[in-house]
């Protein structure tokens, strides 16, 4: 017997492309893209692959072609994202430690919207918007303090002791000044509470806790676009 991918015999691939040599699965690929997409059917719904995952640009050639957009965390990723044929309406940008000039390249490429982890990044998105002239389309990571078992506890970022994102006791403050800030679009508000999370469970908490914030935000006439449900569920 033969190694085989899809009906494809790996000896033969490698023959002709050499090792190392890493083969991805389109069938595989798209199926699970196809169940997870599926889940979410009768909601209006973005999934954005997380790019940090795997940056092969035929991978995400293929991701988007199946209506995925893209969630990245650094300018070479934005780049790559794009080259991949992904539109920017379908881009947003996450993560700790985005510099000045990744906030500018990805506002001009005109990015569905920035996942702002503290008060200094927006006061920049901010600044940049308005010496743009295009306000920058926003929402604010929320730390709702729900603490979610993953397999590392580095990779749960959801309690307060980990001062990822803004305390969600503060967010409405800060939704209120940047609605009032012309440099600013308020587009929607963001959760990430780990990674490798087996359970549905703690997405249900953050989740109730967020649609808490979102009333509260209606009350305040900032009516928002999109939540932004991150970490990520385990692999089996």
């Amino acid at each position: 017997s033969k190694l085989h991918v899809e009906e494809i015999n790996v000896e033969e691939l490698v023959a002709a492309h050499g090792t190392p040599l890493y083969v991805y699965s389109h069938a595989s690929i798209v199926s699970r893209f196809r169940e997870f997409d599926d889940a979410f059917s009768g909601i209006d719904r973005l999934i954005a692959y997380s790019v940090k995952a795997n940056g092969n640009i035929s991978l995400l050639q293929l991701l988007g072609q199946q209506g995925a957009g893209a969630d990245i965390v650094s300018g070479g990723e934005l780049h790559r994202a794009l080259l991949a044929g992904i539109p920017a309406e379908r881009i947003v940008f996450s993560g700790v430690g985005k510099t000045v000039v990744e906030l500018a390249a990805a506002l001009d490429a005109g990015i569905y919207g920035f996942n702002v982890e503290s008060e200094g990044e927006l006061r920049e998105l901010a600044n940049l918007g308005e010496t743009m002239g295009r306000p920058a389309p926003i929402a604010l990571r929320v730390n709702p303090d729900v603490v979610a078992k993953t397999q590392h506890h580095y990779t749960a970022t959801g309690h307060k002791e980990t001062k990822f994102g803004i305390p969600i006791e503060r967010a409405r403050e800060i939704y209120r000044r940047a609605r009032d800030h012309k440099g600013l679009h308020v587009r929607g508000v963001d959760v990430h509470i780990g990674s490798q999370i087996l359970d549905v469970e703690p997405y249900q908490l953050a989740l109730q806790r967020v649609l808490e914030l979102v009333d509260e935000l209606r009350q305040d006439g900032i009516e928002l676009e999109y939540i932004d449900l991150g970490g990520g569920f385990g692999v089996s």
